[in-house]
């Protein structure tokens, strides 16, 4: 049970102190499947008569993200390897990426997120969506806990209180509208970095748990400010 917070990736052939290649491995497989992936959306939108970017951007953006991905797994590949609690949100995230972009439920969500009442016009069912909706959510949570009880290695009734404010201000950080019908997974995951590094930082600063809150809390209105801002000039 502890392996879901603790362990990581075994070594596969290459028995060397300090280099996982199985981790590695994927890694490599990570950055194929991203140059891919962004080569069909491309063709894809070509295809439909969708604006594109010039060729010199496009590849210019995939090296960029590819050295990102590359250096965050080379992180992890010369320390002990992917751990498993990142293979299951990379699972998770690719999952409800796909759900909310290439499924029929992903676009009612989006629907219903931007006009609750057009969307139940249009033929949507509203209350069976929203019931899956949480269903979804109640999922990841209960992975999450999981997760953060095998990195503990202990249960308490209080664990996860105050995360609230962090999943809020992460989801808008990332793109998430508070208007409802925008926003990305891949985009939730971006402002959950930032939240975690800034936590980390006002950790390592010794910082006090009250003053702790009022920076998050800071943060999360200049988001919403900034949202409503846009919103207002779109």
């Amino acid at each position: 049970f502890r392996q879901f917070g603790q362990g990581y990736l075994p070594q596969l052939m290459i028995k060397v102190a300090g280099f996982n290649d199985f981790s590695a491995l994927i890694g490599i497989l990570a950055i194929i499947l991203y140059n891919v992936s962004a080569l069909r959306s491309r063709r894809g939108r070509i295809k439909h008569g969708f604006a594109v970017s010039s060729p010199r951007k496009q590849a210019l953006i995939q090296v960029s993200m590819s050295v990102v991905i590359a250096l965050v797994f080379a992180i992890m590949v010369f320390y002990h390897g992917i751990p498993y609690a990142i293979l299951i949100v990379m699972a998770m995230v690719l999952i409800f990426s796909f759900i909310s972009q290439n499924m029929t439920f992903g676009r009612y969500v989006y629907a219903i997120g931007g006009n609750k009442d057009a969307a139940r016009l249009s033929g949507i069912n509203v209350k069976k969506t929203n019931f899956l909706i949480f269903v979804l959510q109640g999922l990841a949570v209960a992975t999450a806990g999981i997760v953060y009880t095998s990195r503990l290695n202990a249960a308490t009734g209080g664990a996860g209180s105050g995360m609230e404010l962090d999943v809020i201000a992460a989801c808008i950080i990332g793109g998430t509208s508070t208007m409802g019908g925008e926003g990305t997974v891949f985009g939730a995951i971006i402002g959950a970095l930032v939240m975690a590094s800034l936590d980390n930082g006002m950790s390592l600063m010794n910082l006090g748990v009250v003053y702790q809150y009022v920076v998050k809390g800071v943060v999360l209105l200049i988001a919403v400010a900034v949202d409503v801002s846009t919103r207002k000039k779109q």
